[in-house]
Parts: structure tokens; C-alpha cells; sequence
């Protein structure tokens, strides 16, 4: 019933305040249903000019009109323990501002920790969470894998929880057409943000294997307009402000160790994640290395395939126990048809929330699932490039540690694990 009343109420708002990107959603929406169902039928595409004639992946990205990047610096936090002390530290010295977008805000210990860790800096600074409605609410019947400390009890709406007593600001992302939010970006002071796979809750912080980016530069700027623009949209005003908003501006030339960054999103205007991971990979000569907790998009599957056909070391890392089990069949069905085409595949002995990849000397990483879903429907962000040092210090810290620790599949083990009719349902999740 609560769901109903979400989304019925969704719609019926989202209409009136912004009706423009409401109806720009479900035209798309609607569009890309087509284009997942048909992408098993779609003949390989062949190299274009585009790309016999970039001497570079970031050439190609630029010739395929992917945004122009952007000066900054990165630095990954694994697992919550890094992230969440670090997110501490950052907010309790901010002086401005401290935003947060994400598609889940639980209610259980850790989000209540993080409220009230909001609430203390709200009458000194602008303190604003968007929360993706759906998504957080669905959280809150759902209980943590792990116990909580004995005698607490969960907020029924951490909306109140948040707003009531203090200057906390909190907006709702509504869901037309069932689209979410399904970004998570932290930002403090327009100086540092966060980005990656981690919403507000106990499963990031101790429970599941997860990655942040700490950003830092001139892109934090083009972030933070990204979040005021999503803020804008689900006020009360929504599409009727939007044109009067002044967005930052920032320096475009790198220095002090920066280098260039773009930032990629999904939403119903483009798929940019989808073609510039697509790219990348037609694109490679050497490695592909790549971690997520769904891999369900063909298009994916077929560069990937291509990829090892012209000799590339292709690596896939997937979570051995997942939270889904229809999912978890999808993963499977993908690493066999993997394995059979020479890759080397591992289950994660825990579940992986990473979403990352590494293509060469250039590495993709944000809030995207590598399915229908965030390749072509959701709200995503992600960030990409081409540093050296960066990229080499995301495979050291993250892929070969975790392929040290994970269950290298073999082709014995894949026995059952295809499933073509099964592969149709998964591939629109």
C-alpha cells in the first residue's frame, strides 16, 4: 500500500512540478525498454571511423561527444570503515555546506548516526539531503544482516527524523514511471566530494564490500552544480525554477597534481556510462578488468567477448553470495559465457557493491550497475580517466587484492549456470 501510495503520488506530483523532465522520463523510459529487449537481436557493429582513427580512448571518448573533462584529483576509500570515518573527519570540519544525495537513506543505526551528525552542523552550515524516495523507503521494512545495538529502535520516517528541530534541509526524489535516483554523491564545503557505490546505511558501513572516490579540484565544482540542479528539480517550483538558476563556475586548465576528469551520467536525456564503458572496451589492447554486483547488459557482454577475441586480458569479479537471486543467476549466465570465451573470472567471497572498471590506463568508477537499469534508465553518476598513477593505484588497491581473495571459476563450475530464457527477464533489471 505504501508503495502504491508512492508512486501514485509520485506521478501526480512529478507532473505538475516538472512536467517537462517528467515527460522527458517516460518518453525515454519507454524507449529504452525497447532498445534492452532488442539488444540480443542487434547485429555486431563494427569498428567505425571513430575508432580506427583515435589514437586514444579518451580521443575516441571526445569524437563520440562525451562531456569535456574536467581538472581534479582522486583517492579510493574501500570498504565503510574508510569511507565513513573519512566522511566524519570532512563533516565535522566543514564551514559551508555539507550535501547528500543518494538512493537509499535507511533508518537503521548508521543512518541515524549520520543524522545526527547533520543535526550538529545545521545551525552553523547549509546542511541539504536528497533522498530518492522509493528507494530509501522500500529500505526501511528491510532489516540489517547484522545486530544492531540492543534497545534501538528505527525512526519510522527518517524525514522527520532529519527536519524536525533543525535547519536540516531534505527533499524527496519522486520516481514517474518507476526512474530512480540512484546516484550517491556526498559534497562538503563545494571543496571535497564523494562518489561510488555507497548510500546512507549499516550494509555499506559493515556488512558489504564497497568503494568511494574522494574527489577533489575544479570537478567538485561541476558536481556540486549537478547535485543543485536535482535539488531544484524536486522543489517546490521544479521545472518552473530551473531556468533562473545560476550554476558555479570553475577553472578548466589542471594544476598542483590535477588532471582531467569527466564526469558521465545516465538519465533520460543520454546514456553516457554506457557509451563511454563501450567505448573504452572496443577500444583496448591490453586489460579489462571489472567488478559490480550485476552484470546483466549484452551490449557489455559482446565487447567484452570482442575484446578477448583480439587477445585482451579480460577479468571479471563477481559477488559469490548475492542480494538477489535472480541477479545472481544473471551473473552467472555472463561468467560462463566468459569463461567459455577465455576470460578469467572470480566470485568475491562476500558481496560486492564495487562498480568499477579498469580498460588499459583508463578506469570508470561511480554509482552504475552494469544492467539495464543503470546503463539506460536510472539517474546515475560516475567519473572516468586516464591518469596513470591513479588508474595503476585503483588495480593495486582494489582488483588485485581482490583477486587474491576470491574463488578463480572454472569451466567446471559453470555446469548450469546459462539460462537463455531467464537471460531475457534479467536483462530488463
Amino acid at each position: 500500500m505504501t508503495v502504491s501510495k508512492v508512486v501514485v503520488r509520485g506521478h501526480a506530483v512529478s507532473i505538475l512540478r516538472n512536467p517537462v523532465t517528467t515527460t522527458s522520463k517516460g518518453v525515454s523510459m519507454v524507449k529504452s525498454r525497447f532498445q534492452i529487449a532488442a539488444d540480443p537481436l542487434l547485429s555486431q557493429i563494427e569498428m567505425d571511423e571513430v575508432y580506427r582513427n583515435s589514437h586514444s580512448i579518451e580521443d575516441a571518448l571526445t569524437k563520440i561527444g562525451m562531456p569535456e573533462p574536467i581538472p581534479g584529483k582522486v583517492e579510493y576509500l574501500i570498504d565503510g570503515k574508510a569511507f565513513f570515518n573519512d566522511l566524519e573527519r570532512t563533516v565535522k570540519g566543514a564551514k559551508r555546506s555539507v550535501d547528500t544525495r543518494v538512493f537509499i537513506y535507511d533508518n537503521d543505526d548508521v543512518a541515524v548516526w549520520y543524522s545526527d551528525l547533520l543535526r550538529s552542523k545545521g545551525d552553523k552550515v547549509r546542511c541539504r539531503v536528497l533522498m530518492d524516495e522509493l528507494g530509501s523507503i522500500a529500505s526501511w521494512w528491510t532489516p540489517p544482516a547484522t545486530k544492531m545495538d540492543h534497545g534501538f529502535k528505527s525512526p519510522e520516517s527518517m524525514y522527520r527524523y532529519l527536519t524536525e528541530g533543525n535547519k536540516v534541509e531534505v527533499r524527496e526524489s519522486k520516481n514517474p514511471f518507476l526512474v530512480t535516483d540512484h546516484s550517491k554523491l556526498f559534497i562538503v564545503d563545494q571543496e571535497v566530494a564523494y562518489l561510488g557505490g555507497m548510500n546512507v546505511g549499516r550494509e555499506y558501513r559493515y556488512e558489504w564490500h564497497d568503494m568511494m572516490v574522494k574527489v577533489r579540484g575544479p570537478v567538485v565544482t561541476a558536481l556540486q552544480n549537478d547535485f543543485d540542479r536535482a535539488w531544484i528539480l524536486q522543489g517546490g517550483w521544479g521545472d518552473w525554477q530551473l531556468p533562473f538558476h545560476d550554476y558555479h563556475s570553475f577553472r578548466v586548465y589542471p594544476r598542483g597534481g590535477e588532471y582531467p576528469i569527466r564526469i558521465l551520467k545516465t538519465d533520460a536525456k543520454s546514456a553516457q556510462i554506457r557509451s563511454a564503458i563501450l567505448a573504452a572496451i572496443r577500444m583496448s589492447k591490453k586489460r579489462v578488468y571489472i567488478q559490480n554486483s550485476y552484470f546483466t547488459a549484452d551490449g557489455l557482454v559482446r565487447e567484452l567477448k570482442d575484446a578477448l577475441a583480439r587477445g585482451v586480458d579480460v577479468r571479471m569479479v563477481f559477488p559469490e553470495e548475492n542480494d538477489s537471486k535472480l541477479l545472481d543467476k544473471g551473473n552467472r549466465d555472463v561468467a560462463k559465457q566468459l569463461i567459455d570465451a577465455g576470460a578469467k573470472v572470480y566470485m568475491y567471497p562476500e558481496f560486492t557493491h564495487v562498480k568499477a572498471v579498469v580498460v588499459d590506463d583508463w578506469a570508470c568508477v561511480g554509482s552504475a550497475n552494469y544492467d539495464g537499469l543503470s546503463m539506460r534508465i536510472n539517474e546515475e553518476i560516475n567519473i572516468s580517466y586516464s591518469n596513470r598513477r591513479a588508474v595503476d593505484a585503483l588495480v593495486s588497491q582494489l582488483f588485485y587484492k581482490d583477486f587474491r581473495v576470491s574463488k578463480r571459476v572454472t569451466p567446471q563450475m559453470t555446469q548450469g549456470w546459462n539460462n537463455p530464457i531467464l537471460e531475457s527477464v534479467v536483462d530488463q533489471l
